[in-house]
């Protein structure tokens, strides 16, 4: 027989329980596309492989400096659903088909990873037990100035021919329209928005997503890290920046992205999208779904400075941020997703930031970068290399740095260096920094 008192308890235990699982928030869905893989499964094996996706871009002006990226350009949309065989409905599937047809470049690869993550969710099937009610899922989409080289396409047939620019340009060309696309593929009526961040936006995004979950605006939210179509303006603009990779591998774009290794000399700028679904414990726990991992905290932090420079201070304050969003001491971090562009201050100045916050526990764990083999996908980088981190937590490996041939004598942490290893990993931050002094990390544990 329970002591008087036992069954309050036992409800007041139970009611703190339900009420932590309403604030707790978890992804239950991921999706990427890539030139290193176009599903969870095909990513996540060439990380580990080392593989790069580096190349050559197919369809470039030839006048521009840097001749190497990561290039979606011949990104087949009906080959791709063909990839995910009987995971997506036959319905999404002709909705896919029909409205992504002719949506530019970017819509399309964006709302193909977020159809991914839809599906990984559960949350494509037929109605039934469990399911989410449209206005209550939400959509952030990371990412902005993503339609430039539709833009300058346009640009040049207006000057040839007037009468043959695209009559929808006044739409497709605004990031709007692929937030909306993919919104309108999935059916998703509850808020919906952009984040411009630069290479920040997408962990800006997975911040925005994780305060209308915690805030129960939404009872889900699908978080896309969004495709930029790369216009030869912008990449020759940041070759005469110095900021792109071009003086030594444009004939060895595979070796290009080098992080933290004594001959990057810039980042590898790269096409690809990623995409999580974000719910609270307690949705995920009543519908049964599987839970990939859990966001546990994330914040921002300006430099106050609108140029390229980074700063070790900016970082330092968005990472502590967002250790203290999550309520995780430093000693407990087992594993950073460095941002690692491959440039020589920006490498340098992160590793200082960390080796800042996490002191001796810096040279203990692995600092490894997914931008080594993906390339640095701008706009949708912190959500493509989160997912990166989801796929390392649940399958207790971490993928190589490549490239890593000369070494940095003042860089001297674990950049698991050319080769996979297993590694546990319980609490992983991922860092996302842009231009303009913009500072982001997300915090995520295992899965609960």
């Amino acid at each position: 027989m329970r002591a008087p008192g036992a069954a309050a308890a036992a409800s007041a235990a139970a009611a703190v329980d339900l009420d932590d699982a309403a604030r707790r928030v978890v992804i239950t869905g991921l999706g990427v596309v890539t030139t290193v893989g176009e599903t969870t499964a095909e990513f996540h094996a060439g990380l580990v492989a080392g593989r790069s996706g580096i190349t050559r871009w197919k369809r470039m002006d030839e006048r521009i400096c840097s001749k190497i990226g990561g290039d979606l350009g011949d990104f087949d949309l009906e080959a791709h659903l063909a990839r995910a065989g009987a995971r997506y409905p036959e319905e999404l599937r002709r909705r896919a088909r029909k409205l992504l047809r002719a949506t530019p470049l970017s819509g399309r690869v964006t709302a193909a990873a977020a159809l991914q993550a839809f599906a990984d969710a559960g949350l494509a099937g037929d109605a039934g037990p469990g399911t989410i009610e449209p206005e209550r899922i939400g959509h952030v989409l990371g990412g902005h100035n993503l339609t430039t080289n539709y833009l300058c396409e346009n640009v040049r047939t207006l000057d040839d021919e007037p009468d043959f620019i695209d009559p929808l340009i006044g739409l497709m060309s605004l990031d709007t329209d692929v937030l909306s696309v993919a919104s309108e593929l999935l059916t998703l009526r509850g808020p919906s928005f952009t984040v411009g961040g630069a290479c920040a936006s997408g962990n800006l995004a997975v911040l925005g997503g994780l305060d209308l979950v915690r805030a129960g605006r939404v009872r889900a939210v699908v978080v896309s890290g969004a495709t930029v179509d790369c216009d030869p303006v912008t990449l020759h603009g940041w070759a005469m920046l110095d900021a792109l990779s071009f003086k030594s591998f444009n004939d060895a774009p595979e070796r290009a992205s080098r992080p933290f290794d004594a001959r990057r000399e810039g980042f590898v700028p790269s096409q690809g999208a990623g995409a999580l679904v974000l719910e609270t414990l307690a949705s995920a726990r009543a519908r049964g779904a599987r839970i990939r991992a859990e966001v546990l905290g994330a914040s921002s932090a300006s430099d106050a400075s609108r140029l390229t420079k980074p700063n070790e201070d900016g970082q330092v304050r968005a990472i502590r941020a967002a250790l203290a969003d999550a309520r995780v001491d430093p000693e407990r971090v087992d594993y950073v997703n460095a941002h690692a562009t491959s440039t020589p201050l920006g490498d340098a100045v992160e590793v200082a930031a960390i080796k800042t916050v996490l002191g001796d526990r810096a040279r203990r764990i692995p600092v490894n970068s997914t931008k080594s083999m993906v390339g640095h996908c701008l706009a949708a980088a912190g959500v493509v290399e989160l997912v990166a981190t989801v796929l390392q937590m649940e399958n207790d490996v971490v993928h190589p740095t490549i490239n890593q041939e000369e070494k940095d004598p003042e860089l001297d942490l674990d950049f698991v260096p050319n080769e996979a290893r297993a590694h546990r990993i319980e609490i992983a931050i991922s860092n996302s920094f842009g231009f303009g002094g913009l500072n982001s990390c997300v915090v995520v544990g295992r899965a609960p």
